[in-house]
C-alpha cells in the first residue's frame, strides 16, 4: 500500500512537474486526509537528484497550500459569522467542524489576527480551521494571502529541505512511503472518530451553536 501511494504521488509530480506539486497541495488543503507532509519531502528527495529546486518546490507548494486554504476562507468571508454558523450547524459534522470550535477560534483570531494565520501554517488541521474565522471576520483578502502565503512557503521549504537531507539515506522513498500511509491512516481514523462524535451530538440535540454576542469586528 505504501509503495502504491508513494508511486502515485511521485508519478503526479514527475508528469506535471511543479504544477503537480501545486495541485497536490491544493488537494491536501481541500481534502485533509491527503498527506501534504509527505508530498513535499518526496519532492525534496527529487531536488537532491536535480529534478527540482528547493526554492521552486517551496513556491509551488506554498501557493498550492494558499489556494487550498482560500477554498475555506472565501466562502466564510462571503457568508459572515451568523450564516457560517447556521451552515455549520447543518453540514459541519460531515466536515468535522463544530460551530463551537469555530466560535472559539474566531475569538482567538480576533486577538491575534494575521499572526494566527502565519504561525498556524505548520500545524495540520489548524491552518485550515483558522482560515474559516479569518474569513468570517472579514480579514482583508490581501492580508490573508500575505500571511498564509508567507507561512506556507516557509513551511514547505522546511519540508523540502527535510526530504533533501533524507535523500542520502538508503530506501528514503520507502521510509517516506511508510510515513505517508501511517499519516493517512491516522488522519482517516481521526476523521471517522470525530464524525461519529459529531453525529452523536446531533442525536442528543446539542450540536447546535449556543447564543453569542457578535464582536464589532465580525
Amino acid at each position: 500500500m505504501s509503495g502504491g501511494l508513494t508511486d502515485w504521488l511521485v508519478q503526479v509530480m514527475h508528469q506535471l512537474d511543479y504544477l503537480g506539486i501545486f495541485l497536490l497541495l491544493v488537494l491536501a488543503r481541500v481534502v485533509p486526509p491527503v498527506p501534504a507532509e509527505s508530498v513535499i519531502p518526496l519532492a525534496g528527495i527529487g531536488a537532491a537528484t536535480g529534478e527540482y529546486s528547493l526554492l521552486g518546490i517551496a513556491i509551488a507548494g506554498g501557493l498550492g497550500s494558499l489556494a487550498g486554504q482560500l477554498v475555506w476562507f472565501l466562502p466564510s468571508r462571503l457568508m459572515g459569522r451568523d450564516r457560517l454558523e447556521a451552515f455549520l450547524k447543518t453540514y459541519g459534522p460531515w466536515l468535522t467542524i463544530h460551530p463551537k470550535k469555530v466560535r472559539r477560534s474566531t475569538d482567538w483570531f480576533e486577538k491575534r489576527g494575521g499572526l494566527a494565520v502565519l504561525f498556524s501554517q505548520p500545524v495540520p488541521g489548524v491552518r485550515t480551521l483558522i482560515s474559516i474565522p479569518a474569513g468570517a471576520c472579514r480579514m482583508p483578502i490581501l492580508n490573508y494571502c500575505l500571511a498564509a502565503g508567507i507561512g506556507s512557503v516557509l513551511w514547505t521549504l522546511v519540508l523540502a529541505w527535510t526530504g533533501y537531507t533524507l535523500s542520502s539515506w538508503p530506501f528514503a522513498h520507502r521510509l517516506v512511503g511508510y510515513a505517508t500511509v501511517g499519516l493517512l491512516v491516522v488522519l482517516v481514523g481521526l476523521y471517522l472518530f470525530r464524525l461519529v462524535g459529531h453525529l452523536r451530538l446531533l442525536r442528543k440535540g446539542t450540536a447546535g451553536p449556543r447564543p453569542y454576542t457578535p464582536s464589532p469586528n465580525c
